[in-house]
């Protein structure tokens, strides 16, 4: 069990860490499960080890929006007010990868935010920050034009050459896959990047 990684295992008593090495539960996911569906009520705390997971809305037309991503220990949001106050989810959760790690039933969450001070402090900063850049989310979709945020997706990327599809960028921009397809060949026009199959280029 390799939770020395984990910033929030370094913030546990040894009481704390005790508690939690004897409740977690590993659980091992394919790309493309989903963990919870909007509408229910989480009654486990997760934590990732590996992989990546989507959490996102969905129209009544079948068209999605991604509100954000977790990996690599980030608790999140929905799933923890749901697990703590047993509050249904607004969202639906999937995995991008395989993914790896373990969950928490509510009741040892519910202990270790009693008992441990400074896990409950970090828990409730990661969200806090967490809820401010799904809050710029929301406005960035609210007031900004979609090619302005294809331009914020793809800085968000920190990276010059992009593995991705049109159709993802669709789907984590809440729109359609040819609407995406027209603006992205716009801007390779103008020199700002080069499409390729399953990746695009961004050129300086």
């Amino acid at each position: 069990m390799k939770l020395d990684k984990f910033y929030f295992y370094s913030l546990l008593s040894d009481a704390g860490k005790q508690l939690v090495e004897k409740h977690l539960k590993p659980f091992s996911t394919p790309k493309d499960t989903i963990i919870y569906y909007a509408g229910e009520v989480c009654k486990e705390f997760f934590l990732i080890d590996s992989g990546k997971v989507k959490i996102y809305v969905q129209g009544e037309e079948g068209q999605t929006f991604t509100l954000y991503t977790i990996e690599d220990g980030k608790p999140c949001i929905i799933n923890t007010f749901s697990t703590i106050f047993s509050n249904v989810t607004i969202a639906n959760a999937v995995t991008l990868q395989d993914t790896q790690g373990w969950t928490l039933k509510k009741e040892v969450l519910l202990q270790l935010l009693a008992s441990e001070a400074e896990y409950s402090a970090y828990l409730f900063s990661a969200i806090s920050q967490d809820i401010s850049s799904l809050v710029n989310t929301i406005e960035d979709v609210q007031f900004t034009s979609l090619k302005d945020r294809i331009k914020n997706w793809i800085l968000s990327q920190k990276s010059s050459m992009i593995k991705t599809t049109h159709e993802e960028i669709a789907t984590n921009l809440g729109t359609s896959r040819p609407i995406i397809s027209k603006l992205l060949k716009d801007m390779e026009k103008k020199g700002e990047l080069l499409l390729n199959r399953g990746s695009i280029e961004i050129l300086p």
